[in-house]
């Protein structure tokens, strides 16, 4: 049975159609979410997140555009995996964040490295949505580049440029604070 079809059958609330669906697109959606979480999620957590892509299907099952219900299940998933991720980092950024001062350490050093990293987080904060997307995933979450692009919708080559302009724009940004 085409999606379309699916699709329609799940518009009226028949769960078995949800059940096909599922079936269809459950390993491409927990490809994704996998790809996304990396390291910092569990099997558990991709399971968990996988059912939350499929129950925004049975929730809104007028979204999908006709023909384009994976490209909808693709991004479901990356937007609760990327949500998911920023809770999990507001969470561990509280007790991570806390330094305790280094008895033998210079507190001018200290003081130095914790300027710096509040400039370069100010500096990743600056660029555009997209490019710090590209950014954070490939340097903090340490995706691969075929794997942004896949996300993305973008040509690796895109997002090696993309990569490659928002260091320049760090390294002007971070250059200028200096200075300053």
């Amino acid at each position: 049975m085409r999606d379309a079809a699916l699709l329609e059958r799940l518009r009226r609330q028949e769960a078995e159609a949800l059940e096909e669906l599922t079936a269809r697109y459950r390993s491409y959606v927990c490809t994704v979410l996998s790809n996304l979480l990396s390291a910092a999620g569990t099997r558990e957590d991709v399971e968990e997140l996988c059912s939350d892509v499929f129950l925004a299907l049975w929730q809104h099952p007028d979204q999908p555009r006709p023909g384009h219900l994976k490209p909808w299940l693709g991004t479901v998933a990356r937007n609760l995996a990327l949500s998911w991720l920023r809770k999990r980092r507001a969470l561990s950024m509280d007790l991570d964040e806390i330094e305790l001062p280094d008895p033998d350490g210079d507190l001018e050093n200290q003081a130095i490295r914790a300027e710096l990293a509040a400039a370069v987080r100010r500096a990743v904060d600056s660029l555009r949505p997209k490019d710090r997307d590209i950014f954070l995933r490939y340097y903090f979450y340490l995706q691969p580049i075929e794997t942004i692009a896949e996300t993305l919708g973008l040509a690796p080559a895109s997002v090696r440029s993309r990569l490659s302009r928002g260091r320049e724009t760090l390294r002007k940004k971070l250059e200028r604070e200096v200075r300053a």
